[in-house]
């Protein structure tokens, strides 16, 4: 086994295995999976490949089993992964370590497995305790069974507990959505994702919705569902630290989602259309479960692309990233990583951004404020539109966040 380093400078990196299998495909879901779980045996002797390859010195402090569903694999499989990370890379003493899991897919033995294992973060996709709405989404199981799982996880001793939540669902009312989230609420998860449902293209929601077969909710309404979001989780004390994400406290931050939002940090990822980065380039690998076996089969790396990013891409990245996340852009770093000074490039644009209380500009920061919320990818095109104009805004028409 390789060696758990308890102290070190080293930069810290998070390592994300994608696990694309579901028992059912929901109707809203753009992510890479299949609901064909007889390809699992070969797609994990594959994945234990690939870590075999990607194998370095990377010190790893954050290990995230994303999907997918991936508590759809057998106690055996999640092990023979776990330890072949264990075995290939170096991992900090106190990793974070999270699996995502669904309803109806949990019970007392796998649980109590991948405890002994040493996973220590569960995120739940509940996305709703309506059965109607969970029906609409395409989820697999009904409410009660949200339930019995979240039961299950307090009873096999699970702390360190998130759920996802979705708003915006055709035919939801606020009170549906209050009803989720206070349901939510009630069993002290120390971690929320809620999400506005998008409608992505080629799912089958988006399709429904071409043909007029499915109303979107309006968008005053699921403006509406947005403030109330926000109104109870600081009124339950939660940290509002990014724009679809709430900890209880700063400690029950997703230490891995962290990283993706900072690109200072490098991420590898392990399986089928996984992303890798560091600064400032970003690899994926193939977005097929049948060519991913197929080319580690044969000890070939996985990879599909590469991309280093250009100087004016990373500006844009920090833009994109630094709004969402409650902490802003960072000035200073924007400053000195691209040689330029923030206040020539954004001033008219945040003049204006400011006097409409949408922006909180400091000496050390650019953070969108509690109504600058609302308007995130509306304030984001404005200041990415500076870095093509010589910093003469673009005006600040503004509609509200969609993502």
């Amino acid at each position: 086994m390789s060696p758990i380093i308890q102290s070190s400078n080293k930069l810290k990196t998070g390592l994300y295995v994608h696990i694309p299998f579901c028992i059912r495909k929901c109707a809203y879901c753009d992510f890479y999976s299949l609901p064909n779980l007889q390809l699992i045996p070969d797609y994990t002797n594959a994945l234990i490949k690939e870590i075999q390859l990607k194998a370095n010195q990377s010190l790893i402090d954050t290990i995230y089993f994303g999907g997918g569903t991936p508590s759809v694999l057998t106690v055996y499989e999640i092990e023979k992964i776990y330890h072949a990370i264990y075995h290939h890379f170096h991992i900090y003493e106190f990793p974070e370590i999270t699996l995502e899991a669904n309803p109806g897919t949990l019970s007392n033995d796998n649980l109590s497995a991948w405890k002994n294992l040493g996973i220590n973060r569960i995120n739940l996709g509940i996305q709703s305790f309506n059965d109607k709405h969970l029906h609409k989404l395409g989820r697999i199981y009904k409410a009660d069974q949200a339930h019995d799982g979240i039961h299950l996880l307090l009873k096999n001793g699970f702390s360190n507990i998130g759920f996802d939540l979705i708003y915006g669902i055709p035919g939801q009312t606020i009170n549906d959505f209050e009803t989720d989230l206070l349901t939510a609420i009630q069993y002290h998860p120390k971690h929320l994702s809620c999400y506005s449902l998008t409608y992505e293209p080629g799912t089958p929601m988006y399709q429904q919705v071409k043909e007029k077969k499915m109303i979107p909710l309006s968008e005053k309404t699921v403006t509406k569902m947005m403030a109330l979001l926000m109104e109870i989780m600081k009124d339950k004390g939660f940290d509002h630290y990014e724009t679809s994400n709430f900890a209880l406290c700063p400690e029950f931050r997703s230490k891995h989602n962290q990283k993706y939002w900072n690109n200072q940090t490098p991420y590898i990822g392990l399986g089928a259309s996984a992303h890798s980065y560091t600064p400032y380039q970003r690899s994926w690998n193939v977005k097929d479960i049948g060519q991913y076996i197929h080319l580690l089969s044969l000890n070939k790396d996985p990879i599909s692309g590469t991309e280093k990013l250009t100087r004016e891409q990373q500006m844009i990245e920090c833009i994109l990233l630094g709004l969402r996340t409650k902490q802003g852009i960072q000035i200073d770093p924007f400053e000195k990583n691209f040689s330029v000074c923030f206040n020539e490039i954004f001033s008219e644009t945040l003049t204006l951004l400011e006097s409409d209380n949408y922006v909180d500009k400091t000496n050390d920061a650019c953070r969108l404020t509690s109504t600058g919320w609302f308007y995130l990818d509306s304030i984001t095109d404005q200041m990415v539109n500076c870095l093509g104009t010589t910093g003469v805004a673009l005006g600040c028409y503004l509609t509200p966040f969609q993502g």
